[in-house]
């Protein structure tokens, strides 16, 4: 296991339904519990953790381990399956962007940069270096492809949405935080392809509704520069070799935290714990929330 501290590198609206909203006597949220009421004279009001309010570190052990389970299994944090796309090639010959002749050619080079370097190139950006396609007509096809708007990056005001992810996650999954109109919905624009996995996270930790678009590699570049310049939430990355140390590390920092409320969502491989050190409301302030990205083992549950 490796935990390492560092800089910047769903559900659960009704988080406070219970505790935050001051009732005198809130309920465990462990289904398992067995103290009942009398537990209730301590002044134990935090940590929250999706939504619930328990009454000890153990209760909290347990709801940690079923939520590790939920998206160990994929659970609902799996979004359900999309469309089946029309590839690249097919369209953009049916659109009359190239030939057959030069997607051959493209595909060839392809292949053959690949074996020569291990260089892995899309289509789409293959043709774009090739002087083929232009970027325009590339972020077209891929809006057409993904079934999403373009968005355009050309006002991108990185400090209003700061605190919306780990700049880990940025990095890996090419994907920005845009504005949130109004507070009501936050965009979030893909370099090349949409990620569904991490857009419904986004929804999950946000509590907002969340719309994916493509935005043009070239404004994409420039703006991922800016928004990883702006301060960000802590994060914390986590190596955990087993599934029970996964549940017993997030446990530990939520007890020794004692956030107003924690999440867990699953992104891929990446299991994304935030932490609020005041109440939830849309989108955070870099110093509101703290992350713990962590992995385990091979992805595969571990016998307990």
């Amino acid at each position: 296991m490796r935990l390492v501290g560092g800089g910047s590198p769903g559900t659960g609206s009704g988080a406070t339904a219970e505790a935050g909203a001051g009732l005198l006597f809130p309920r465990c949220g462990n289904p398992r519990c067995t103290t009942g009421w009398m537990h209730l004279w301590r002044s134990r009001r935090v940590p929250m953790f999706e939504g619930r309010w328990v009454c000890s570190p153990q209760c909290m052990a347990d709801r940690v381990a079923a939520a590790v389970r939920r998206e160990l299994d994929g659970g609902d944090s799996t979004p359900a399956p999309r469309p089946h796309r029309l590839p690249m090639g097919l369209m953009l010959i049916d659109q009359g962007k190239i030939t057959p002749e030069q997607l051959q050619k493209a595909l060839e080079g392809q292949r053959q940069a690949a074996a020569e370097s291990g260089e892995s190139v899309r289509l789409g950006e293959w043709l774009l270096r090739s002087g083929v396609l232009s970027e325009p007509a590339l972020t077209r096809a891929l809006s057409a492809q993904w079934n999403c708007p373009v968005f355009t990056l050309a006002d991108y005001h990185p400090e209003e949405v700061a605190g919306a992810m780990p700049r880990f996650l940025t990095e890996a999954l090419e994907a920005l935080p845009l504005r949130a109109p109004g507070g009501r919905l936050l965009y979030v624009a893909f370099a090349g392809r949409v990620d569904r996995s991490l857009s419904y996270a986004l929804e999950r930790m946000s509590g907002l509704p969340v719309a994916a678009g493509i935005a043009p590699d070239s404004e994409f570049r420039g703006a991922q520069a800016r928004y990883l310049a702006t301060p960000a939430p802590r994060v914390r990355l986590l190596e955990a070799a087993s599934s029970w140390i996964l549940t017993r590390t997030i446990t530990k920092l939520i007890e020794a935290e004692r956030p107003v409320e924690a999440r867990l969502a699953r992104v891929h491989e990446y299991y994304w714990l935030r932490l609020w050190r005041r109440q939830p409301e849309g989108l955070s302030a870099p110093d509101a929330v703290e992350d713990l990205l962590a992995t385990v083992g091979s992805g595969k549950r571990n016998p307990e």
